[in-house]
């Protein structure tokens, strides 16, 4: 079963921050920005296209506003999206081409979100420049307004090198300090971190009404926030992916089919299982099985289906992480190996890192610009 082709817009979220300098540079941008002294880019995860459009009144707002509807790079999740959206590489230039991940070079599975030693580790994973090293040689600030704990973890060693980091535990305070930092005369671009809402989706569902709420206390700190930055700033609203509501009773467990003794590793997400067969496996056997098997529900494809369709490029730094083949979910089931999943995924309702528009499809939104 042929796959969908790729969207047009597939890893427009990479050409965010790129273009945000650019423009405070005042020069031309893949998203034609004009010039501004500074701006913020708001990266509010897991909030896709489709979350917005279901969310209704709960982001009147957002829903207002003019919305591009933009791809992050496949799989549809925040390790990849995150690294793209900071350094402007491609997955396969950085080495993050997804979640759970086995090196194929030393046999070590890596969980390039949160598996890191330190900060120190994530620099020497990723070598591409980011944004903030190449702004810090263009004389403009480049701050980044998180969550404290994010502050010395490896992914923002990957992609946050030679930026300012400040630390806010408070959502409310967080955007405070976002318009805080506009105040000093200097050119500045300052990444703004929201990770509650995709947190939320996980655990309740992004349809649940403690996401709802959530979103709409998100919605009307944005307002405040759009209706007080000075004129010679703008406002970059986006997202790393979106989020799909599973039940239960639509989860598909591949260990019941296939047991252990046959990976490596089974890693991705659960809306997408990276398989990584063992050398005693037949593979070509193994994945024509898994397919006849779920061909209902997903398809399976190699790394080599996933280049020729358009969703991947050949590089050796993809080869290293890819896996053998890749069990991508096509309908509303979620994914598991029960051997190698992790038991707080076997409880989330919220899912993502697939194909799907919903998943792959994000919002840029432009304010006052």
């Amino acid at each position: 079963m042929m796959l969908p082709p790729p969207p047009k817009t597939i890893g427009r979220l990479g050409d965010v921050f790129t273009s945000a300098l650019n423009a405070v540079l005042g020069k031309e941008n893949k998203l034609s920005l004009p010039k501004k002294q500074s701006i913020i880019v708001l990266m509010v995860d897991g909030l896709g296209v489709s979350n917005l459009e279901q969310a209704g009144g709960h982001a009147r707002f957002l829903n207002s506003q003019s919305i591009e509807k933009a791809g992050c790079f496949f799989p549809a999740t925040t390790s990849t999206s995150l690294s793209s959206l900071l350094t402007g590489g491609k997955p396969w230039e950085t080495g993050f081409v997804g979640y759970l991940v086995l090196d194929k070079e030393t046999k070590t599975s890596m969980n390039l979100l949160t598996g890191w030693s330190g900060f120190e580790q994530g620099e020497a994973f990723q070598s591409l420049p980011t944004v903030a090293e190449v702004a810090g040689q263009n004389e403009v600030e480049f701050h980044v307004v998180s969550l404290p704990s994010y502050e010395l973890s490896g992914l923002t060693g990957a992609t946050t090198r030679g930026a300012r980091f400040h630390g806010v535990s408070d959502l409310a305070e967080r955007f405070a300090k976002a318009k805080t930092l506009l105040a000093s005369g200097a050119p500045k671009l300052v990444y703004l971190y929201v990770p509650e809402l995709d947190q939320i989706a996980h655990a309740f569902g992004c349809r649940s009404l403690k996401r709802l709420n959530d979103l709409e206390y998100v919605d009307s700190t944005i307002r405040k926030l759009a209706e007080t930055i000075p004129k010679n700033a703008g406002l970059i609203v986006t997202a790393d992916h979106g989020v799909i509501d599973i039940s239960y009773e639509s989860h598909i467990y591949l260990d019941e089919f296939m047991d252990e003794t046959h990976f490596d590793y089974v890693g991705g997400d659960t809306r997408g299982l990276f398989l990584y067969f063992n050398e005693g496996s037949n593979k070509s056997e193994s994945i024509v099985r898994i397919e006849e098997q779920y061909s209902d529900v997903a398809w399976t494809k190699t790394p080599d289906e996933m280049i020729t369709a358009g969703y991947w490029q050949d590089t050796p730094r993809l080869r290293r992480f890819a896996p053998d083949a890749i069990l991508l979910a096509r309908k509303s089931v979620a994914l598991f190996h029960r051997s190698f999943a992790r038991k707080k995924s076997l409880g989330n309702i919220g899912h993502h890192g697939s194909i799907t528009p919903e998943e792959l499809t994000i919002p840029i939104i432009r304010i006052n610009f």
